[in-house]
Formats: structure tokens, C-alpha cells, sequence
């Protein structure tokens, strides 16, 4: 089976390393992509959400990847279903994990929950750049020791803003995709996306599996992760 992994915002592919060494383990070839303007200095003031969307099929045409389960986290919930639902590559079954969902005309901040005025006083505050959350904000989040901590902060990048207040263009409903729910107890209860998720659980096509590792369980319970990504399609 080919597993694409997409990471969350300020987050490149290494925050899949444990997932995808597990995935890999048991006999899956897996991908780990890094969406552009998280792996280097570079121009990142054109980089908007179509960017990031391109970033992800163009890798797919490339590698000649057929029958594929995307996988998307936090932030990139926003572009695999975009992905999923456009049809331009063969997607067999998309995963979301404690995912943010695609809603035509919204974006990211308008779903999220978070302060939009805030967010984008922060993203024009830093040159156009989302920063990432600091060693105190991270400090708060459940689950994350030390260790992880420690990772996040030195390998998290500041994050392409224009991806995050861009508006998604949803091409077709995300009740039509074969797809899986992955995160804890209570997620997006908080969001606009609550009355979403409420939909897709009532449809045949989309599955919705429990995990407590809090927001980062890529890193806090990887194995775990893996055997649930593991099972979607087993």
C-alpha cells in the first residue's frame, strides 16, 4: 500500500518519522512530503493554499503513485480533502487525524476557532509568516513531554500565512470521498466545523476511530497511530 503523509502547519515531513517507520515495518511504502516554504529559506510570499494543494498532486504524478491513502494532520486536513475531493490523482481512501476540514469559501482561520483578527495581526506582524506556537503555548498542550516539546521547538518553521486565510474551493461534498476520522474525544467541538462532522457521521462512507494522545499523537503515541492508519485499510 503507498501512504502520501502530509504534515500539519509549521511542521515538515519528519514529524512522520515514527508513524512511517511503523507503516514501512509493515510492508507499506510511505511518503513523507514537506509542503513548500517548510523546508527552506525561500520566497514564501506568493505560497497561498493552491500552492500547497499543487505541492501534494504534483508529488503524487511524479512518483507514479496509484490507489493511494492520503494522510493529512491539523492544518493539512484543509488540503488532502481538497486533494480527495478534486480528482486530478487516485485516492483510495483519505485520513484525517485531529484534522481541520475543507468548507467551500472558508478558511482556515474561519473554521479553526482561534481569533482571526489576532492570527492575522500575528501573520502580518512576521512578514507574512504564521509563527509557530512557542515553548510556553506548547507547554499547555496534553500528553507532549519534554522531549517532544524540545522537537517541536527546534524543528517547527514559521508557516506561509496566505495558506491559512486563503478560502478553500471544495469541488465536490466531502460526504462523496471514502475517508477516516482519526483524534480524540471532543475535537473541533470547539469550531465552526462541529455541525460538519455531525453530517459525515451520519454517512456511509466516512469511519471515525477514537485516539488520546492529544493533538500530536505522531509523536506521543506513534505506534498506536500507526496500527489505527494501519487498520483503515487493512
Amino acid at each position: 500500500m503507498e501512504f502520501v503523509l502530509v504534515p500539519g502547519a509549521w511542521a515538515g515531513g519528519w514529524i512522520w518519522d515514527e508513524v512511517a517507520k511503523s507503516l514501512r515495518d509493515r510492508g507499506h511504502n510511505v511518503h513523507q512530503l514537506t509542503l513548500s516554504g517548510l523546508n527552506e529559506q525561500s520566497e514564501t510570499c506568493e505560497i497561498g493554499l493552491s500552492t500547497h494543494i499543487e505541492d501534494v498532486e504534483s508529488y503524487i504524478i511524479r512518483h507514479g503513485l496509484e490507489s493511494i491513502v492520503l494522510v493529512g494532520h491539523s492544518y493539512s486536513g484543509i488540503i488532502v480533502g481538497q486533494v480527495a475531493t478534486r480528482g486530478r490523482v487516485s485516492i483510495r481512501h483519505t485520513i484525517f487525524i485531529e484534522a481541520f476540514l475543507p468548507v467551500s469559501g472558508q478558511s482556515l482561520l474561519d473554521v479553526s476557532g482561534l481569533s482571526i483578527d489576532e492570527e492575522e495581526r500575528a501573520i502580518l506582524e512576521n512578514e507574512g509568516m504564521w509563527p509557530a506556537p512557542s515553548r510556553a503555548e506548547l507547554a499547555t498542550q496534553p500528553r507532549l513531554n519534554d522531549a517532544d516539546i524540545n522537537l517541536l521547538c527546534a524543528k517547527q518553521r514559521p508557516h506561509p500565512g496566505k495558506t491559512v486565510t486563503d478560502a478553500v474551493k471544495l469541488e465536490s461534498p466531502l460526504v462523496d470521498i471514502p475517508a477516516t476520522f482519526i483524534a480524540h474525544e471532543g475535537w473541533l467541538s470547539f469550531s465552526r466545523e462541529h455541525d460538519l462532522l455531525a453530517t459525515l457521521k451520519s454517512s456511509g462512507s466516512w469511519r471515525f476511530k477514537n485516539i488520546e494522545g492529544g493533538h500530536w499523537p505522531m509523536l506521543t503515541i506513534p505506534q498506536k497511530l500507526a496500527e489505527l492508519i494501519h487498520s483503515c485499510v487493512a
